[in-house]
């Protein structure tokens, strides 16, 4: 692939964010609180953890996570290896906004791709978010073991 493609490629990935914003704008999940939702259906988590993934100061993931406890979709348990210690989990609630939410992108997504096969370009992006999530994860498990020790 030559440069002028690769660079397409990255401005349309910035044209996709801009939409995701103006959807999340006007829904009741902001990006902010879905990337959090996304992180904790792989599993509970506690809130310094999921500070340090996002990158932003406690106080910051504290207020965030009020809010999705506020609407249900976030809960608090203890950690099974350690009762004093409290984890986050993703309600069923949580994670039905969450696919409701993505459901609304994609909608957001369909009738912008004029011209390409629909199937093929959902295709490439699962592709990706498949090498993503392997990269991704040995990224946040740095992350944590930075954040733990």
């Amino acid at each position: 692939m030559n440069t002028h493609d690769r660079a397409l490629a990255i401005r349309s990935i910035v044209s996709l964010y801009r939409e995701f914003e103006q959807v999340a704008r006007r829904a009741d999940i902001s990006l902010g609180q879905y990337r959090t939702l996304l992180y904790l259906r792989a599993g509970p988590k506690n809130a310094g953890a999921i500070a340090a993934a996002g990158e932003i100061k406690k106080p910051t993931v504290s207020a965030l996570l009020n809010g999705l406890r506020e609407k249900g979709w976030i809960a608090t348990a203890n950690d099974p290896n350690d009762a004093r210690v409290t984890q986050v989990v993703l309600t069923p609630a949580g994670k039905a906004r969450m696919d409701a939410f993505e459901l609304e992108l994609a909608d957001r997504i369909d009738p912008l791709m004029v011209g390409l096969d629909h199937e093929s370009f959902y295709g490439a992006l699962s592709a990706a978010a498949t090498a993503l999530t392997l990269s991704t994860e040995e990224r946040r498990r740095e992350v944590e073991r930075q954040y733990l020790e």
